[in-house]
């Protein structure tokens, strides 16, 4: 009795350890799913990336115990005639190698203007492929197709100017039999595209010409004889570009003249200079006003200090074709006042009066 009960619990263990050494082997499967998914790169049009990755190796999904369920899923466009949405075909074909190309339109931001930029769509079963993204096809040993979506260098350099670029690409993910949506894969693309080398304060009255302002300097009504007083009042137009599409945060006006601190000049005052010498008698003094791109108030500017414009997404604009750029873009308009205070015309020196105004323009994105 003793030497059954020995071999029952031998054989009890033994059948236990079977068992536990040999597992019920079970499929690994992977549902078929939609996508929403948010993409943002910034850069200078100078400086490109190498690529924009919208998807890179994402699954189509797949079930081991059955590869030919899902393993022959592909992607198709929603239209194509429409670049909108992305412009491809709609219907699966078997088996054609490649990539396929999706015209796509981006639209800017500030401006609303629109531009087609090609993305570059693709799937691939391990190293098996590239496949166009309609290409369904099969093998037995890979259950799973992976798609990879992108744009390339070559169509990031080509949006035409700087800005907020945006565009919804859209593409349904679909089996081969039967004949179904098994996800929609939707991606909001935003490309923020600076142009700082395009970057100017454009003055609609010179074009690309050297300006030249007059200060307008007239006699005071009621003075005559040597008690002639003289004081004067200039306008010039003038639009901010940022290289933006207006899309910074914060503009800064830099103003300068030749120099900063004169012997009896008034804190803040710019100059104009006979002969380029810089003593009272032949030296004229004026101020600086700029219209405040929010309030559209002048407001007085000063010599070798910043002016910091903010809020510039609540700044008016105006469409404008500016040297250089191949494209109409949106500027923020704007004026220069150059006042010069009333002086007696005998304090002067007689004859021509010039100096030079520099003016640059930073910006915050």
């Amino acid at each position: 009795m003793q030497n059954f009960i020995r071999t029952f619990l031998i054989c009890l263990v033994m059948s236990m350890l079977l068992l536990i050494a040999c597992p019920k082997v079970r499929a690994e499967v992977v549902e078929p799913t939609g996508r929403d998914t948010t993409v943002t790169e910034s850069f200078d049009k100078s400086a490109p990336p190498s690529q924009v990755s919208i998807w890179k190796d994402e699954s189509g999904g797949y079930n081991t115990s059955n590869p030919s369920l899902w393993g022959r899923n592909y992607w198709v466009c929603l239209s194509s005639t429409d670049p909108q949405n992305g412009e491809c075909r709609t219907s699966g074909s078997w088996a054609n190698t490649g990539e396929t190309t999706i015209p796509l339109i981006f639209k800017e931001k500030r401006s609303g203007i629109t531009t087609t930029i090609n993305v570059k769509g693709s799937h691939h079963f391990g190293a098996y492929g590239p496949y166009q993204i309609y290409g369904a096809t099969y093998y037995t040993n890979m259950p799973e197709t992976k798609a990879t979506f992108y744009i390339s260098q070559t169509e990031l350099s080509k949006f035409p100017v700087g800005g907020i670029w945006q565009a919804e690409l859209k593409v349904n993910l679909m089996q081969w039999d039967p004949y179904i949506v098994l996800g929609n894969w939707n991606a909001h693309i935003t490309l923020k595209v600076s142009d700082n080398n395009n970057q100017q304060i454009y003055l609609p009255a010179f074009g690309t010409a050297d300006p030249h302002v007059d200060l307008n300097l007239r006699p005071l009504p009621g003075t005559k004889a040597n008690q002639t007083m003289l004081s004067g009042t200039a306008t010039l137009d003038m639009c901010l570009y940022d290289g933006y599409n207006s899309n910074s945060s914060e503009f800064v006006i830099s103003p300068k003249d030749d120099y900063n601190g004169l012997p009896g000049r008034e804190f803040g005052l710019f100059s104009v200079y006979h002969n380029g010498q810089i003593d009272t008698a032949n030296r004229i003094d004026y101020k600086l006003q700029i219209l405040d791109l929010l309030s559209r108030k002048f407001i007085e500017l000063d010599n070798w200090q910043n002016y910091v414009a903010t809020k510039i997404s609540e700044a008016p604009l105006r469409s404008v074709h500016l040297p250089g750029i191949p494209q109409a873009v949106v500027c923020v308009p704007t004026a220069l006042r150059f006042v010069t205070p009333d002086f007696t015309l005998t304090s002067k020196t007689a004859g021509r009066y010039t100096g030079t105004l520099h003016l640059k323009l930073t910006t915050q994105m």
